[in-house]
């Protein structure tokens, strides 16, 4: 796989211009969006009652991220992992950073959240964080970043500054 390279300010560009545009408001499409992402039932603690989970694939993604109900995605990974490589248009907030970032992501809170990081254990714990915060549209990409590259989807890597 060749990852596709952005010039930095490009890719902060982006995510300035997502995180201002993310929650407009506006619910034109708002069933449409919802069929590609499925209700899993998971358990979120051995304790818990069962609850519904939204899952999308990376390849209905893919298709909605080409679309103008693209979601906000969130990368939950390190930033050195994100560096390396991320789902174009992420905005990158570590899981174990999500509580101390909430203000940031208030704008989101009706929004659609994918939510990712490498393997699925991280994302679990930013997406429960986000659920009891209120986010009302949390879905976990199914497989993670993990399934993205294995499929061999677009990856954008940071140009090396100066």
């Amino acid at each position: 796989m060749v990852p596709v390279r952005a010039r930095w300010t490009g890719a902060m560009a982006f995510a300035i211009a997502v995180l201002g545009a993310g929650c407009s408001g506006e619910s034109g499409g708002a069933d449409e969006s919802q069929e590609a992402v499925q209700q899993v039932a998971v358990q979120d603690e051995p304790t818990s009652t069962t609850s519904a989970r939204q899952v999308i694939t990376s390849s209905d993604l893919v298709q909605r991220l080409e679309g103008e109900d693209a979601p906000v995605i969130l990368d939950v990974r390190s930033p050195e992992e994100y560096a390396e490589g991320h789902i174009p248009g992420a905005i990158n907030v570590p899981y174990d950073q999500i509580a101390a970032n909430l203000d940031s992501l208030e704008s989101f809170l009706t929004a659609e959240v994918v939510v990712y990081c490498r393997t699925g254990r991280r994302a679990g714990v930013a997406e429960k964080a986000l659920r009891e915060a209120g986010f009302t549209q949390v879905v976990d990409l199914e497989g993670h970043m993990t399934t993205w590259n294995e499929a061999g989807l677009p990856v954008v890597v940071p140009a090396e500054c100066c």
